[in-house]
């Protein structure tokens, strides 16, 4: 995954700092993640967003990610064995049979999966972009995401601390993990790293 914080702007305007994230804008490029990752990003709806299209990109042989959680794992089917690489290829394969017989790749994609990575171009206000951070930094968000966003989050501490330097997950930021017993019970270790980012 590569994350590049491609611009911001901050007006030369005389405010508090809670009034200026609202005016201040950033656009990042995302690549390397998949659509499962994308689908998470894009909940956040006070953004704009560009992404690779799978309708005019051929997906022959497409890049995916692979969770940790798969490596060495196999499935028992009726029809056999299988790695999870294995089924992505068997997915390819299928997709692309399907537009050489004719097949729309706008059609043909329906059989890709969530791992395809994907290309995405977004642009956030600071306002949303703290309260992206505050949610997918945190230790209960999905592992995909959760990188992303520490990332960006390094990005941004490096370009504007003042702004940045206290972000991180709501512990972090407030000091009380809003997950009740969902918690993932290392706050001291959360508030540890985001300290030292």
């Amino acid at each position: 995954m590569k994350v590049i914080l491609l611009d911001f702007n901050i007006p030369d305007i005389d405010i508090k700092k809670e009034e200026l994230e609202k005016h201040v804008f950033f656009t990042f490029l995302v690549d390397g993640i998949s659509r499962a990752c994308s689908h998470q990003l894009v909940r956040h709806r006070p953004a704009s967003y560009s992404q690779q299209s799978q309708r005019y990109v051929s997906m022959k042989k497409f890049p995916y990610v692979k969770p940790e959680s798969l490596e060495d794992k196999y499935v028992e089917t009726e029809m056999g064995r299988f790695s999870f690489d294995e089924v992505m290829s068997f997915l390819g394969s299928v997709y692309e049979s399907f537009v050489e017989t004719g097949v729309p790749k706008e059609d043909a994609r329906f059989v890709l999966p969530n791992a395809c990575s994907t290309r995405i171009v977004f642009t956030m206000s600071g306002r949303e972009l703290i309260h992206f951070l505050r949610l997918r930094t945190c230790n209960r968000a999905q592992w995909e995401i959760r990188e992303m966003a520490v990332k960006m989050l390094k990005l941004l501490r490096e370009k504007l601390p003042e702004i940045f330097e206290k972000v991180g997950p709501v512990c972090y930021m407030t000091g009380v993990c809003p997950e009740g017993e969902k918690t993932c019970g290392r706050q001291r270790e959360v508030v540890s790293f985001f300290e030292n980012l």
